[in-house]
């Protein structure tokens, strides 16, 4: 054997290698550039569809009060009911509907001469009342008094939802009438 020394090294130290952030600028850049032209697409798409009208807006709404309906929760569903025709009232026929009593409602509503409303008093008048007596006298409804209240919603909301027709012109006839010459 020789005497000279050792011939087992020592191992090296471990070797860093530098993080290239070059690599992750890009991807970064890359996931930046994707959610930019999915926003954009998405924009684009919201753009090219019409929005909904009024009467579409509130009967999803009056869809979304029928779990309430089926849950059998009278109380709720009534309020719900009659939150979403009172905001439909308020945006079609442009009168403060939704802080006031129903007897103030149909008292100021209905006294304007020539409002469309005055049309379908008795219906509207029916309507709220009905869900004031499940809202405040806490009268229990079964599922088909429910199912009559969501139905006199929708027909009340499709019957007013379009505009009021303007009046008609009165167009005189004309009447020939021959000229007495003298």
């Amino acid at each position: 054997m020789n005497q000279a020394g050792p011939d087992i090294r020592d191992i090296r130290p471990p070797y860093l290698i530098p993080l290239d952030w070059r690599g992750l600028a890009v991807l970064g850049a890359a996931v930046l550039v994707l959610l930019g032209l999915l926003w954009w697409g998405w924009r684009w798409y919201r753009s090219r569809r019409p929005p909904l009208t009024l009467l579409e807006r509130t009967l999803r709404r009056l869809e979304a009060t029928r779990p309430l309906m089926q849950a059998g929760d009278a109380r709720a569903f009534s309020a719900a009911v009659s939150d979403v025709v009172r905001a439909y009232v308020e945006e079609r026929f442009n009168v403060l509907a939704t802080h006031l009593t129903t007897n103030e409602f149909l008292r100021d509503c209905l006294a304007q001469v020539g409002s469309v409303l005055q049309a379908h008093e008795h219906a509207l008048a029916e309507f709220l009342n009905y869900c004031d007596l499940a809202k405040f006298a806490r009268w229990s409804l079964n599922a088909t008094e429910m199912e009559r209240m969501f139905a006199s919603a929708r027909h009340f909301v499709a019957t007013t939802a379009a505009p009021s027709p303007p009046p008609a012109a009165v167009n005189p006839e004309v009447i020939d009438v021959p000229l007495r010459q003298s």
